[in-house]
């Protein structure tokens, strides 16, 4: 979680699907043994990799988190021969029908995967995902029968057949593969201040912004155990699902005094609870070193420093995103929840006025806004102007 203020954008964890005929884990990489890597580009804090289909080059987002999905847009050009309806859960636990089709021939680099699928998404339409000019995502189940590697230091991907072309310099754990979608989930171990332990398994997400957020149900067993600190506690939205669920529900503020991921240590972190089933990792930690999942054997390697201090200040309130606009999405300072509400329009931040940005002239200065600014402007529900300083 990034200081005071994360955007959460979305993304995306498509968490369940249900499907008749079509499969979600239908189709795989054709080469029998094959080693290639791939440069990536980062998008506003994602990862954007080059993806061929009927011999047209596009933009696809790099997401563990989700699964195969090309653009409504895409859909079209490509005019599949048939479509299945599916039901799909967003990361806020909301549920939708959609389309699935099948993708013949999908290449990245020399590979080729074949006999796939693919969600259908209108992202051209999306609030916030039309800004990272997106054509589909390269989810989990693409990599059905192989081992990939994300090296965020050196801005490429690699995909193997064998985690002998990895050589990792740490042991491996063992990872599961959630559903259709083979969705990757690895082991925590949290430990608070006071020694009280509890565990969880938590899904891998290059499609997350931050470090880690604690999910609904987690958050109950951790309490009724003290693993975790409760710091706050408020009504609100921290974050845009895949269909932009905007009811306000009930979330926390905690801390974690230690979490262990495949042996190594991170302490001090503080994060929000989402009304996701699982907790999440997300690409935050991806970019503390090289991580590489063996779908193929079920297995995950970390090489990241052994030990971790994320220490942050303590967020006043969490922004999101309504109608277009940056709002204020959850206050969890107590004095402040008397001033500003859910829901309350930031209109400057330092000496930039927000009220004329489009959302993409917000997502493009997100990393400004993140760790940046120092002065916020809120217009409250009476009218007034509130400025709150960091």
């Amino acid at each position: 979680m990034k200081k005071w203020i994360v955007i959460c954008w979305m993304f995306l964890g498509i968490g369940h699907i249900w499907a008749q005929d079509f499969k979600l884990d239908a189709g795989k990489i054709s080469q029998k043994e094959f080693q290639e890597e791939v440069d990536f580009e980062l998008e506003h804090g994602k990862i954007i990799i080059p993806v061929s289909l009927a011999g047209q080059t596009y933009r696809f987002l790099l997401d563990t988190g989700a699964p195969n999905i090309i653009s409504k847009r895409v859909a079209n050009i490509l005019n599949p021969s048939s479509k299945k309806d599916i039901n799909v859960v967003d990361a806020n636990n909301t549920t939708q029908n959609m389309e699935m089709v099948p993708l013949p021939e999908m290449r990245l680099g020399s590979l080729q995967f074949e006999n796939g699928v693919a969600i259908v998404v209108d992202l051209d339409n999306h609030p916030v995902l039309k800004c990272y000019r997106l054509d589909g995502f390269v989810g989990s189940n693409f990599f059905k029968n192989a081992v990939l590697q994300v090296d965020y230091a050196a801005k490429k991907i690699k995909i193997s057949h064998t985690i002998k072309s990895f050589s990792p310099q740490t042991k491996g754990f063992p990872m599961q593969l959630v559903g259709q979608q083979l969705a990757p989930y690895v082991a925590l171990e949290h430990q608070s201040e006071g020694c009280n332990e509890g565990s969880e398994f938590a899904l891998l997400d290059t499609g997350m912004d931050g470090f880690y957020d604690l999910s609904n149900r987690v958050y109950a067993d951790f309490k009724k155990g003290e693993v975790v600190k409760t710091l706050s506690e408020s009504t609100g939205v921290v974050s845009l699902g895949l269909f932009e669920k905007l009811e306000p529900s009930p979330h926390r503020l905690v801390q974690i005094q230690k979490m262990k991921i495949n042996g190594i240590t991170f302490s001090n972190i503080i994060t929000e609870t989402t009304d996701d089933d699982n907790s999440r990792i997300g690409l935050d930690a991806f970019k503390l070193g090289k991580v590489t999942l063996d779908f193929h054997k079920k297995k995950w390697y970390f090489e990241a420093p052994s030990q971790n201090n994320l220490s942050q200040k303590i967020p006043q309130f969490t922004p999101t995103l309504i109608d277009q606009k940056l709002v204020v999405g959850i206050v969890w300072d107590e004095a402040l929840k008397a001033k500003i509400q859910f829901g309350n329009p930031i209109v400057r931040i330092d000496q930039l006025s927000l009220e004329k940005l489009s959302v993409c002239d917000i997502v493009r200065l997100k990393e400004r806004i993140t760790t940046q600014s120092a002065e916020i402007e809120i217009i409250n529900i009476n009218g007034e102007t509130v400025t709150i300083k960091k």
